[in-house]
């Protein structure tokens, strides 16, 4: 997951970029309603990242939907003020062991029932997470909670579909997918969601990231790839949580699945966390990564698939076929 206060430093295409985002979000439409689905109007925060409006226990809340994280947290400092029970169990995850707790959860006017969380505090992801007008959200929505709704996200429409029907199941051929080009998702060993790419005709794969604001190349694969990078003024703190530079690299050839990408630049950093970090600090010209599992080098990931990919290519993400859908 990735978020930034970057943009008066940020080089003019990248800059182009964001602008471009801003300008051809489509606002959400009373159309896609799906038969034995619950329909969540999300929102875009002001890095791009999809938000999902919820209430806990009768309080509002907002929540990143992110799909590289395997199970839902909540702020711990926030936990009290929503009437959290806790649990008497600590569940695992990003690489280590966190408090559990559970409260009722509501979204789209759906009450959704009890909900477990993992209760994180900020400095254990890196920092706060990106909420609305530069607030915090307060947590993360992550794969078990999509998993188990059997959740399709649409992600330029701007819509999260909860299946409530059991028996339903989404037709991929119907209207919200027509024209679309379907990529199968793979889960990995670490259980990540990931999907084929190719690079200069060296095949690979990239994380699928709603977290991530941007696509990024890992430093190694792009070395690998042949992949020139120039310097950048941008620093990013990776998996550690530590603060490394970040380069750019024109990719010409980048195919999603069978899909062609169009040239543009990408962000290459360095995914592994191999480089040694630079000193912390807060400022313009810094991108953050919140992916909280390790990444093995020796997989053939070479990096993340991020948000303005999603979005520009009309993105729809399904996890009962385990497809993505690309226009």
């Amino acid at each position: 997951m990735l978020q930034t206060s970057l943009m008066r430093r940020v080089s003019g295409g990248l800059l182009a970029l964001f602008f471009f985002l801003v300008s051809a979000s489509a606002a959400p439409s009373s159309r896609d309603t799906i038969p034995g689905y619950h329909r969540v109007e999300l929102t875009r925060g002001p890095q791009n990242h999809l938000l999902m409006p919820a209430t806990i226990n009768g309080r509002s809340a907002t929540f990143l939907v992110d799909t590289a994280i395997d199970l839902s947290l909540l702020r711990a400092e926030g936990g009290k003020n929503f009437g959290l029970r806790s649990l008497p169990q600590q569940v695992r995850t990003a690489g280590q062991f966190l408090p559990a707790g559970e409260t009722e959860l509501s979204a789209g006017g759906a009450n959704l029932g009890r909900e477990t969380f993992a209760l994180y505090q900020a400095s254990q992801l890196g920092g706060p997470i990106p909420g609305l007008k530069g607030s915090r959200a307060d947590g993360i929505i992550g794969l078990n909670f999509l998993r188990r709704y059997k959740a399709v996200i649409n992600c330029r429409s701007r819509h999260l579909f909860l299946k409530t029907d059991p028996a339903r199941r989404m037709d991929a051929s119907n209207a919200m997918k027509a024209g679309f080009a379907r990529v199968p998702l793979e889960e990995d060993r670490r259980g990540y969601l990931t999907v084929p790419c190719k690079i200069r005709g060296r095949s690979g794969r990239l994380l699928l990231d709603t977290g991530a604001f941007l696509t990024s190349i890992d430093d190694g694969a792009a070395r690998a790839l042949g992949v020139t990078a120039s310097p950048s003024k941008i620093t990013a703190r990776g998996l550690d949580g530590k603060v490394r530079p970040v380069d750019l690299a024109q990719v010409d050839d980048l195919q999603l699945g069978g899909v062609p990408i169009a040239p543009q630049k990408f962000v290459v950093i360095d995914v592994f966390g191999r480089r040694t970090p630079l000193r912390t600090f807060t400022g313009m010209g810094r991108l953050e990564y919140f992916v909280p599992r390790k990444i093995a080098p020796g997989d053939t990931i070479f990096g993340l698939l991020g948000n303005e990919l999603l979005d520009q290519r009309r993105a729809i993400i399904d996890f009962e076929e385990m497809a993505l859908y690309l226009k």
